[in-house]
């Protein structure tokens, strides 16, 4: 990103659309800005952030909590930027399959910027610490909230990638969710099978 594109806040237009505008995001992102992918792993990069302050926050500190804000938070990035690319890929796969172009790239940038809801967890969750009215309740009750409002910037942001129905959009999104279901069900069923003939054998 040039320093004249930094001053012009073009760059800004990537989360304010992203909250105000998921259909306009993707527009945005199929404009073409050399600088919009690698800007878009800045996501999940403070959502980690905020989410390890978050739980720090509702608990006792600990000198660990040194360890937490700097190794902990690049494990948890690292962990979510691995999520995102292969939930994208099965995403991109099944959207080819249902006879669409293949865009992972895009599909990435939209969903790194889909997460962009969740930063807001650590100031919405720290009224509820500072009153002291079940934080850890509304912790989980804020989190799932913010994860249905990603889920839904994604799901309109692909929606219009693809010029698809929201329906088969929301199917393309749960997609990598189905498959690791699938895949989890499978090994814990083999893993059943192994243990009864270690057993009765």
């Amino acid at each position: 990103m040039t320093r004249t594109g930094f001053r012009s806040l073009k760059w800004a237009d990537y989360y304010l659309y992203a909250i105000i505008d998921p259909r306009g995001l993707f527009r945005q992102i199929s404009a073409g800005e050399s600088w919009a992918f690698p800007l878009s792993f800045t996501v999940p990069a403070f959502v980690a952030l905020m989410q390890i302050i978050t739980l720090s926050s509702l608990g006792n500190q600990t000198p660990f909590f040194y360890y937490k804000i700097s190794y902990g938070w690049i494990l948890l990035f690292l962990y979510l930027a691995l999520k995102i690319v292969v939930s994208s890929a099965l995403m991109d796969l099944l959207s080819q399959f249902m006879g669409n172009q293949g865009r992972m790239r895009e599909t990435i940038c939209l969903v790194n910027y889909s997460f962009f809801p969740r930063a807001f967890l650590l100031p919405l969750v720290s009224v509820f610490r500072v009153l002291n009215f079940a934080p850890l309740f509304f912790y989980m009750f804020i989190s799932m909230i913010l994860f249905l409002w990603s889920a839904v910037i994604a799901v309109q942001g692909l929606s219009e990638m693809h010029s698809e129905s929201t329906g088969r959009a929301l199917l393309i999104y749960i997609f990598p969710w189905i498959f690791m279901g699938i895949i989890l069900f499978f090994m814990g069923l083999l893993s059943l099978i192994c243990l009864f003939g270690l057993i009765f054998t």
